[in-house]
């Protein structure tokens, strides 16, 4: 994806009136423990199953009340478990297997962290 698809589909994502069975929005790690990443990339799959759409989106950097741009610092690229990448570590504990993408970017000098995750095809996801 282009930078300025990105910042195209976060202005989409913040429109939304409220977070989504398919979209959540959180601002920094310290919100969120990796046990509950890999809990709601797989919630979010299914959610998108759910909600007919092809990706779920778990985005960091965003207001959840607000839905106001504030940034995050968390980044997923750096982030580890024990010395394993945490990007390897989820995908070893999701199941099925789900190739999400992640997507670090700054939309109007704030740093964004946002996973792109396919909806659950055949079977529900889970962690």
């Amino acid at each position: 994806m282009t930078s300025q698809d990105l910042h195209t589909l976060l202005e989409e994502l913040i429109k939304q009136p409220h977070e989504q069975p398919w979209l959540e929005f959180k601002l920094n790690k310290g919100t969120i423990d990796n046990d509950s990443i890999g809990e709601y990339i797989s919630a979010l799959s299914n959610g998108a199953c759910i909600s007919n759409k092809p990706f779920g989106y778990l985005v960091w950097g965003i207001e959840d009340a607000t839905h106001s741009v504030k940034g995050t610092n968390f980044s997923f690229s750096s982030a580890k478990v024990g010395n394993q990448d945490l990007e390897l570590w989820l995908h070893n504990l999701l199941s099925p297997k789900i190739n999400f993408g992640i997507f670090e970017f700054d939309y109007h000098s704030k740093a964004i962290t946002l996973i792109r995750i396919p909806a659950a095809k055949g079977q529900p996801a889970h962690f």
